[in-house]
Parts: structure tokens; C-alpha cells; sequence
């Protein structure tokens, strides 16, 4: 083979390589919920509201912007639904008891990458008395970035969800919660 011939390759390698890296990055995170056999669907959420109203910019957002099915931008200045130095309770309600096996919630750490430090989840059937259902810890995502946080409850049938995170570091910056229903 000659020497320019192997440079052609080399050239054609490298466009093919960095088409191939592109195309990774640009997928980033995705909604579906790949890799599990269970069979899912998303359930949109009737209404949420928190114990606390969120904080700083986030204030003027409010948690509505947790369930409208738009994810935000990576960065301070976007979308996020923040409560800084702050836990709150979030309560969702799904408008009819369903039958979940995942909620994924998009956070972005700040300060920390183990910023999002526990979730503690408790189910309801009627909204007015919660049962703790599980705690879930140590949340690990690169600061600055969107990632999801996947809570595989195999198969809980609920209406309500109530969801108290707890922080370390510079407190929380959720864009969605999405909830998973086996079918």
C-alpha cells in the first residue's frame, strides 16, 4: 500500500470515528428505560406540590415544571426547579392508583457529585396516610449536568407518591420526575 493511500485511510478512520463520537454525545440522557424485560409505560402526573416552596431563581418556576414532560438545560441559568440549602417533601398525585415499577428523576449536581445524597419514598392509596416504602442513597452525577436517578420499586400499586430528598453540599436542581407503570 502506498503512503498516501494509508493516510487516506487514516483520514477516513478518523471522520468516521469522530461521526460515530458525535453521535454519541448528542443522544446524552434519554427517556426510555432500556435494558429491564418488565414492559413500561409512562403515566403523566395529575398534580404535585411540595412542602416547600423552591428557592432562588427556581422560586419563579415552580414544581409544576417537574412533571411537563420538558427537560432543562445543563447549567445554572435554565429551567430548574431549585430548592438551595433546602429538603423538601414532594407529594404526586397520579390521579388513579397505578401500578409502578420505576421513578427517574433529572437532577443536576452543583457543588458536589454526591450532592443528591438519599431519596425517602412513601406510597399513599388515599393521599392522607403514607407508608414509608424505601430509602434510596448515594446518587453519584458529573456537577453541572443533567443525569437521571432511577428508583426501581419493581412493583408498587399506588395513587399518591410522596418523595423527600435529602442533600450535601448546595441543595437541589430537579427538571422531571417521571413515573413507569408496568403493564
Amino acid at each position: 500500500m502506498q503512503r498516501w493511500e494509508m493516510i487516506s485511510l487514516k483520514k477516513h478512520f478518523l471522520l468516521l470515528t469522530s461521526l460515530f463520537f458525535s453521535w454519541l454525545i448528542s443522544k446524552g440522557e434519554n427517556r426510555s428505560i432500556s435494558g429491564d424485560s418488565r414492559n413500561f409505560k409512562l403515566v403523566p402526573v395529575q398534580n404535585v406540590k411540595s412542602s416547600i416552596s423552591p428557592t432562588t431563581d427556581g422560586g419563579r418556576l415552580g414544581v409544576n415544571r417537574l412533571i411537563d414532560g420538558k427537560l432543562p438545560d445543563n447549567g445554572w441559568r435554565s429551567t430548574w426547579t431549585v430548592w438551595m440549602k433546602k429538603n423538601p417533601t414532594i407529594d404526586f398525585d397520579l390521579g388513579a392508583e397505578k401500578r409502578i415499577g420505576v421513578i427517574r428523576i433529572y437532577f443536576q449536581p452543583w457543588d458536589r457529585a454526591d450532592e443528591l445524597m438519599e431519596i425517602k419514598l412513601e406510597v399513599s392509596r388515599d393521599g392522607e396516610k403514607f407508608i414509608v416504602f424505601n430509602e434510596y442513597e448515594d446518587f453519584i452525577a458529573n456537577k453541572e449536568r443533567g443525569a437521571w436517578a432511577e428508583v426501581d420499586l419493581r412493583a408498587v400499586r399506588a395513587r399518591y407518591f410522596r418523595i423527600t430528598p435529602k442533600y450535601r453540599g448546595w441543595g437541589h436542581q430537579w427538571g422531571e420526575v417521571e413515573f413507569w407503570e408496568i403493564q
